[in-house]
């Protein structure tokens, strides 16, 4: 499935090649722009619950049914989607309210934290 992103520039929607930018198709709305995409077979960038497209400092991210990746294939490890805005959450290091360290999911875009390791209730009283 060929992947695209749609952009507004302008007042005008563009309907893009996600790999090399070339303009497929124009509109007047977003929602012309991803029904297009939808009835062509075209892949969109996923989107968080408020419907923004989600991306980070290397682009678009796309969701093949299985796994995040980018637009040319490569996967994003240690994510998943963020629980409270859909965005995605980036295994990370962290220190917790008691200076421990811990691994958890962290969104970037909310800040919500999840599924830590180690879970507090198995941590040992003075770790």
């Amino acid at each position: 499935m060929k992947k695209v992103v749609i952009v507004g520039n302008n007042g005008k929607v563009f309907v893009k090649d996600a790999l090399n930018e070339d303009v497929l198709k124009e509109f007047s709305t977003v929602f012309e722009a991803i029904k297009y995409s939808i009835e062509n077979n075209l892949q969109i960038p996923d989107q968080a619950y408020n419907g923004e497209f989600i991306r980070d400092e290397n682009g678009f991210i796309y969701f093949n049914g299985k796994d995040f990746e980018y637009a040319n294939g490569d996967l994003l490890v240690d994510t998943k989607r963020c629980f409270n805005c859909g965005w995605i959450t980036i295994w990370n290091e962290i220190l917790d309210e008691n200076k421990n360290t811990r691994e958890c999911y962290v969104c970037p875009k909310c800040g919500f934290v999840e599924a830590c390791n180690p879970i507090i209730e198995e941590m040992a009283e003075g770790e």
